[in-house]
């Protein structure tokens, strides 16, 4: 097979934070590991260490102060510094013209849906436009779930046929079981007692997240369990232990005794794999994409009500007072090809395969 000459990338923030944002750190790092040359172009960018040498970082940078205007500006000019000749890979909302592949992480009607939102506003309307545009002028498109292939066809009535389902990888060089013989002084670094439980909530937006249905749950139960948050913003609450922003996501997995999410929309959720790769298993509600793929004894789902996450608690807290809560063989629970080199050799056939059908 040829080489692609360069890849254009179109995503508003490069950051070492989670979901999306993390996705792009690997892909950005992964098309240059191959020696293949990217512009990315991007609202800000915070790369975490030494850049890499073949990609072209080009910041468009904000003009107001407001961030919805902000992305709504950006996703209508950022076409306009694309690399000519290169395919592009649009994963912000990018309009102006043809993309060779986009990366869906949900539709927007959809998780206005999901919040409880009835009435699109101003900005969202701009949103939905841009997303409209995105997925009618990519020639393939990618999403993380089944249930997010659903939202396209169903709310922009794309075409199947191009839309191609690759649950996201993770860097199983990052998310193992390495760090497992240091179990024990990673929690006492934590200040978690041997039989207290901790739950790791990793969480940069707590309302989206579920916080208020995990918190009413674990006020329901008895159990001495700690709610261990990894995100920027504090959670106020007795039974919280704010971690504040970490990078040290592997320790914080294998410290745990489950992660937790409860999301009213996720299109896939990565903490999943990595969280078991590191031999900790999730609680995810029935609303977070990767539970089609992911089962016990790694991923224990519930339905997204407080009533279901108490049951669950009590049957994970009988387990961790057995002894019998740490996953052992990862791969049996995982049920995809999660190993990123994989995941990009697809993405690469599929670009390759839309700019040849022009």
């Amino acid at each position: 097979m040829s080489t692609l000459p360069g890849i254009n990338l179109v995503w508003h923030s490069i950051r070492p934070q989670g979901g999306m944002d993390r996705h792009v750190l690997d892909l950005i790092s992964g098309f240059s590991s191959r020696g293949i040359p990217m512009r990315v172009i991007a609202r800000t960018v915070s790369w975490p260490g030494e850049k890499p040498d073949n990609v072209e970082f080009v910041v468009l940078p904000d003009r107001t102060p407001f961030q919805r205007f902000n992305n709504n500006r950006f996703e209508h000019k950022a076409y306009e510094h694309i690399r000519t000749g290169w395919p592009v890979i649009g994963i912000s909302r990018i309009t102006g013209g043809p993309v060779d592949l986009s990366i869906s992480g949900g539709t927007h009607p959809a998780h206005l849906v999901d919040k409880g939102k009835a009435k699109p506003g101003y900005f969202d309307r701009q949103v939905i436009a841009n997303e409209r545009a995105l997925y009618t002028n990519s020639r393939a498109i990618v999403t993380h779930s089944g249930r997010v292939r659903d939202e396209i066809v169903r709310d922009y009535q794309i075409d199947p046929a191009k839309i191609h389902v690759l649950y996201p990888p993770i860097d199983t060089t990052f998310f193992n079981r390495g760090l497992e013989a240091e179990r024990d002084r990673i929690r006492q670094s934590l200040g978690i007692g041997k039989g207290q439980f901790l739950l790791l909530f990793p969480s940069n937006n707590h309302e989206l997240k579920g916080a208020d249905l995990i918190l009413e749950a674990l006020e329901k139960h008895e159990g001495d369990f700690v709610l261990a948050v990894a995100g920027k913003k504090e959670l106020k609450h007795p039974r919280v232990l704010n971690l504040g922003f970490r990078q040290d996501m592997p320790a914080l997995y294998t410290a745990a005794d489950a992660t937790i999410l409860a999301s009213k929309y996720e299109a896939f959720g990565l903490v999943g794999p990595e969280s078991i790769s590191c031999g900790t298993p999730v609680l995810f509600a029935d609303t977070i994409g990767a539970t089609e793929v992911l089962s016990e004894p790694g991923c224990y789902r519930f339905r997204r009500n407080a009533d279901d996450l108490e049951r669950l608690l009590t049957r994970m807290d009988e387990r961790f007072h057995e002894g019998s809560l740490r996953v052992e063989t990862p791969s049996e629970c995982i049920h995809y090809p999660y190993v990123f080199d994989d995941y990009l050799d697809e993405l690469v056939r599929l670009i390759r395969t839309s700019a040849t059908s022009e």
